[in-house]
């Protein structure tokens, strides 16, 4: 973090009273601030500092975590946790990895890490810790198997499994019915729901067939895993030049004349709508591929939002049948005090059943859109299985995506972070503009761009 940003971090969090005078004071001395700019600020954290002194915990979130699921907020006043609004985007971390250097973090714990985006980082720069020795007694068996191998690392808890996202596809059945298909019956293969939407666009009953997300981890990877999931090195690093991942690449290749003129128009990722998602809630398109809270969101808005089905990503023949799966969890700071307490919040926040119930059919009083993430403790979903509240039974998709769980993989983690995926795109998506014609060129130019950050950031080749 350069001299201005810190100091520029410092003066938000003096003014917004998030650090206490003694912590303040020192970052000030570090940064050379005057003694008497130093103790005005001081002043302005009165009542920060009355929460500090008191040991009052706090956690800091994305931003679309408290808009999609504001229930979080009010665990946190009954736990007496301070919730904030993490200053992150696009997955950045480097204000805590900069407290972390001075040995001192403003927050408790973060919760908006997907480990495969941030939590080597994290980990390798002393800024978090395992949650291992805080955890409840049988807690780290309760969440299920794959997303705590998700958030483990080098045999470590170290992001707790929250809001679990699986990639899906989905479609308007009114759309998908007068377009002369069955709604009722999913597409099980690439080549059919590319076909399905050609029919609906040709029939006129919307202008695009489908739309998808140009991100990596959004498109070209669940299609790929689709194919196959042994599309990885030994150093994590998705192996765009594999077969597969040509494969899917010539997938999306073809569905680039039944979709949007936009779709690889770049965007904030957790902007609140992609232009990929705001054709799917004006009911522009009738299919989608997505993690399930994005047609959830959008579709909530339509005249008739129980016209949206939701299914399984389709597959190839004889292609491995398996999607993407990622948590969006909480990490521990390491030089956070008040660590029991924030154990406690998360333990309630994993079991809240308000959470779940808002984020399955969301809170219309309020305005707030059904997220659709749902958790991970394998407890509630065998109390659930026994005796499903009313919400659950009404909503057989929360179990079509549980169950999916079964066939997903995890995006392994690396040490290039988002890095991998920023470099690599430009290079894919110039196969789906036409500006490179060979699937295996754009492919291999993506795999090369990954490998020559890997060795900027590391000065080793990887394996």
């Amino acid at each position: 973090m350069s001299k201005e940003l810190a100091t520029r971090a410092l003066f938000a969090d003096a003014l917004a009273g998030r650090i206490d005078r003694r912590t303040l004071l020192a970052r000030a001395a570090a940064l050379g601030v005057s003694a008497p700019v130093a103790a005005a600020l001081s002043q302005e954290t009165m009542r920060g500092v009355l929460a500090s002194d008191e040991g009052k915990p706090n956690s800091t979130f994305y931003e679309w975590m408290i808009r999609l699921h504001p229930t979080i907020k009010t665990v946190g006043e009954e736990k007496g946790v301070a919730v904030e609004i993490a200053p992150t985007t696009n997955f950045g971390f480097d204000r805590f990895i900069a407290e972390a250097n001075q040995e001192m973090s403003t927050w408790d714990s973060y919760g908006g890490v997907t480990p495969f985006l941030e939590m080597i980082a994290l980990v390798n720069t002393g800024t978090i810790e395992p949650w291992d020795q805080y955890l409840p007694e049988g807690m780290i068996d309760d969440f299920v198997p794959a997303t705590r191998e998700e958030g483990t690392y080098d045999g470590k808890l170290y992001v707790w499994p929250l809001l679990l996202d699986i990639c899906v596809q989905a479609s308007n059945a009114d759309l998908v019915e007068k377009a002369g298909l069955d709604p009722t019956t999913a597409p099980k293969t690439w080549d059919e729901f590319i076909e399905n939407a050609r029919k609906v666009q040709e029939s006129g009953v919307a202008p695009f067939g489908l739309v998808f997300d140009n991100r990596d981890w959004r498109s070209l990877i669940p299609v790929t895993h689709s194919i196959s999931t042994d599309v990885y090195t030994p150093d994590g690093l998705f192996r765009y030049d594999s077969e597969s991942a040509i494969q899917a690449l010539e997938i999306l290749g073809r569905m680039m004349e039944l979709t949007i003129p936009d779709v690889l128009t770049p965007g904030e990722p957790s902007a609140p709508i992609l232009v990929d998602e705001a054709a799917f809630q004006a009911q522009q398109a009738a299919y989608f591929f997505k993690y399930q809270n994005s047609p959830l969101r959008f579709a909530s808005q339509w005249p008739d939002p129980s016209k949206l089905m939701i299914s399984r990503l389709p597959a190839p023949e004889g292609g491995a049948g398996g999607t993407v799966f990622w948590d969006t969890g909480a990490v521990l700071f390491k030089y956070g005090k008040n660590k029991q307490q924030t154990v406690d919040f998360f333990t309630a926040l994993s079991t809240d059943e308000r959470i779940w119930q808002n984020s399955v059919v969301g809170d219309p009083d309020q305005g707030v859109p059904p997220a659709g993430q749902l958790p991970v403790l394998q407890s509630l979903w065998t109390t659930w299985k026994d005796n499903p509240p009313d919400w659950i039974s009404a909503n057989p998709w929360t179990w079509e995506i549980h169950d999916s769980l079964a066939d997903a993989s995890a995006i392994p983690p690396t040490i290039l972070a988002v890095t991998q995926f920023d470099v690599a795109r430009p290079e894919w998506h110039k196969y789906l503009t036409g500006e490179v014609p060979d699937a295996k060129t754009a492919a291999t130019n993506a795999m090369n761009a990954v490998r020559a950050e890997f060795k900027r950031q590391t000065g080793k080749d990887p394996q």
